[in-house]
């Protein structure tokens, strides 16, 4: 495939799935021409050129500026910008509204965006869902996906369009992965849920090979099975079984400390001791379906992959 030269456009560029996005798409003979990256600082500019990208400065919540010029001249648009962690539903979906109003149907081939597994949320013990569930319940970000999923919908046959929904990425530099490896070598307890909560994972190359692949993928094919796309490995796990495999990894004993639910909210912010209770059994029934392998189905091979250091 080629995309000429209008390129992709990564909303959320430095960010930890943009940029390696942006990464694997500028990889060597890569057919997507030149990847753009939105940024809001030289530091993010600076993570963008490392991955291989043209930073455009810019905020998603301006209504003006170069990043609409760039979002409107794109072929392809993927928009991995996450609001920060505490704020309000409505900030996410202002920066959905503002992209979507932004983009060219007459250039582009299709809008890719990323929100979250999240957005599912909550499953029932002992319970597993899909895309096709009737009724979510959802954690942490998951509320403020709501309206732009929703905005999607409704644009119809106006714009090609998929929705993604990651459940927890992991790598180098992921929060879960880094607060276990900090607190492994340093023989501090990781506090989980008593029972620990299980979650959908999925290994970042994983990921960014899914957002490409969604990129590509026939419409017609989405069409016939769904627009809306989880994207996990095979395994969903408690998250003490993550933890297990981590120190496996790095050859040093965890040291876990399980509390309650009422426990954590208080001795965690409402975000993390939300993230940490939840258990979310969400399966890529769709992603399957519509053709996708896997590199690393699961997380004990994802997490050896890591090459992360011995202890």
């Amino acid at each position: 495939m080629t995309t000429g030269s209008d390129g992709v456009f990564v909303c959320g560029g430095s960010g930890f799935i943009g940029s390696s996005l942006i990464k694997h798409l500028t990889r060597p003979g890569s057919p997507w021409g030149p990847v753009r990256g939105l940024v809001r600082s030289a530091d993010g500019a600076a993570r963008v050129r490392a991955a291989g990208g043209e930073p455009v400065f810019g905020d998603l919540l301006g209504e003006v500026g170069a990043w609409r010029e760039a979002a409107a001249r794109a072929a392809y648009v993927v928009h991995c910008a996450q609001p920060s962690i505490g704020s309000r539903p409505s900030e996410r979906s202002a920066m959905d509204r503002c992209l979507l109003r932004s983009l060219d149907a007459r250039r582009l081939r299709r809008v890719l965006v990323v929100f979250g597994s999240s957005y599912y949320g909550r499953t029932e013990e002992g319970g597993s869902l899909d895309e096709t569930v009737p009724t979510r319940r959802p954690t942490g970000l998951g509320s403020s996906y709501a309206l732009g999923v929703q905005a999607l919908r409704s644009i119809g046959q106006d714009l090609d369009w998929v929705a993604a929904f990651p459940g927890g990425v992991y790598g180098r530099g992921t929060w879960f992965l880094e607060h276990c490896l900090r607190a492994i070598q340093a023989a501090e307890p990781i506090v989980l849920r008593d029972p620990p909560a299980i979650w959908p994972y999925l290994h970042i190359e994983d990921c960014v090979r899914a957002l490409e692949f969604l990129m590509t993928v026939a419409g017609a094919r989405l069409d016939a099975l769904g627009r809306e796309v989880i994207l996990a490995d095979d395994e969903p796990a408690p998250m003490s079984r993550f933890v297990d495999y981590m120190s496996e990894a790095v050859g040093k004993p965890p040291t876990v400390r399980l509390l309650s639910e009422d426990a954590l909210r208080e001795l965690l912010p409402p975000f993390y001791s939300g993230q940490l209770s939840a258990n979310m059994v969400h399966r890529n029934t769709r992603l399957k379906r519509l053709g996708f392998e896997l590199k690393y189905p699961r997380i004990r091979e994802g997490i050896r992959a890591l090459d992360l250091p011995r202890l």
